[in-house]
């Protein structure tokens, strides 16, 4: 548009100075047809304001990270072409928000022709850089005139459902548990199925001989070597949903962290019902209060997936703090406290390190790991002087590979 009006008033101003140089009649012709042409231009392009009608319409609402599938039409219902409908969308990610403030916004411009009583949609291409709930909106639909010099706002009126939600999910992640690091995971539980097996690798169902198809990591290889053929262990089926993951996704996140907490959570429930763990999740949702879920299959992740995607930010230990005074007593069950964002600051957290010491003592769990984003090895020995086990998001364990060097 600004181009237009460029080359308008470089056109308007050769036939001002030709109007003053020649006293020709055809040149003030050019002039007034000039001046007269933007209002010409003008006038006809206010049908096309008033009879536009438009839609944002979103196909899925959970989908995954990568090109948001949504669409943009519109109806012109005048008898004029329009030069151009100029769609303005803005979107924010929900995903760590703080109030009104949002850790990633940002702002698409769609623009296409449109003839008289004709009809067009797109999908624009839209790039979602992190997962979330990404809430679309369509601040700003203008009609543009013939030569591309006004641009004219359409009321919000002539528009249908001019917002909605996507809710973008993380990258795939592949999380899988050895037996021997069980106990990092926290797989044990208080009771047992005695007629089935399961998947938790610290407890034994049975011990049976070698099929094929079983997995590489269940081979009991000392007996195999005594026994002269290969046996294998099948691992017992919890009873009890001793395995308890409380999210926090703190104020001082970033969109990377936030996404690498998601991420994990769903890997490991995703490998814990393939193995018919049940597990439980619990986080604070947009309303203020601590929810909590029993993960019980495929639907009941999915049914919480909505409010995970949207996890506002939260005051640091504020999560645990309320999961110790509501969640119940739960003597026995093994807590991942997963947290994005700032981790643990020995000379200023003396109300998280008294969580981190009592959680065990009050009932609130009988063992509690500390998963954060990132995490220095000295940090990571002063949370393990407070009682409590350290693991990274990525699975990998702070110190480890010094004393490995050792």
């Amino acid at each position: 548009m600004a181009g237009n009006r460029v080359l308008y008033i470089y056109a308007l101003f050769f036939a001002f100075i030709l109007f003053v140089l020649f006293d020709l009649y055809l040149f003030h012709l050019l002039l007034i047809f000039l001046v007269l042409l933007p209002v010409v231009s003008l006038l006809a392009a206010l049908p096309m304001r008033k009879n536009l009608r438009y839609a944002l319409e979103i196909e899925d609402d959970i989908m995954p990270k990568g090109v948001c599938g949504i669409r943009l039409s519109a109806r012109n219902n005048s008898p004029f072409p329009c030069a151009g409908v100029r769609f303005t969308l803005e979107r924010h990610n929900a995903l760590g928000r703080v109030g009104d403030r949002y850790t990633e916004s940002a702002e698409d411009v769609v623009q296409f022709p449109l003839g008289p009583m004709r009809a067009h949609a797109m999908e624009p291409s839209v790039k979602m850089a992190h997962c979330g709930r990404v809430d679309l909106s369509i601040w700003r639909v203008q009609v543009l005139d013939t030569l591309g010099l006004f641009a004219l706002n359409v009321s919000p009126k002539n528009g249908a459902t001019p917002a909605g939600s996507v809710y973008v999910l993380p990258e795939l992640q592949s999380r899988s548990i050895q037996t021997d690091e069980a106990a990092d995971l926290g797989l044990d539980s208080a009771h047992y199925s005695t007629q089935k097996a399961g998947g938790d690798p610290s407890e034994i169902f049975q011990l049976r001989d070698y099929r094929e198809g079983d997995p590489r990591h269940s081979v009991h290889w000392k007996l195999s070597s005594r026994m002269n053929r290969l046996i294998v262990r099948e691992f017992g089926l919890p009873l009890n949903p001793s395995l308890h993951f409380l999210l926090e996704l703190r104020e001082d996140s970033t969109p990377d962290a936030a996404e690498a907490m998601i991420g994990t959570m769903l890997a490991f429930s995703e490998y814990l019902m393939a193995r018919e763990i049940m597990h439980s999740i619990s986080w604070i949702g947009e309303e203020g209060g601590l929810c909590t879920m029993p993960v019980t299959g495929p639907e009941a992740l999915a049914s919480v997936l909505h409010d995970l995607l949207a996890l506002p930010g939260q005051a640091r230990w504020s999560t645990l703090e309320r999961f110790a005074t509501e969640g119940g007593a739960r003597e026995d069950t093994h807590l991942i406290y997963l947290v994005a964002g700032s981790v643990y600051r020995a000379a200023e957290d003396e109300a998280g390190a008294r969580l981190l010491a009592t959680m065990t003592t009050i009932g609130a769990c009988r063992r509690l790991t500390l998963m954060p984003y990132v995490c220095d090895n000295d940090t990571a020995d002063a949370i393990r002087d407070l009682g409590c086990e350290v693991q990274l998001l990525d699975g990998s364990v702070p110190g480890a590979e010094t004393e490995a060097d050792a």
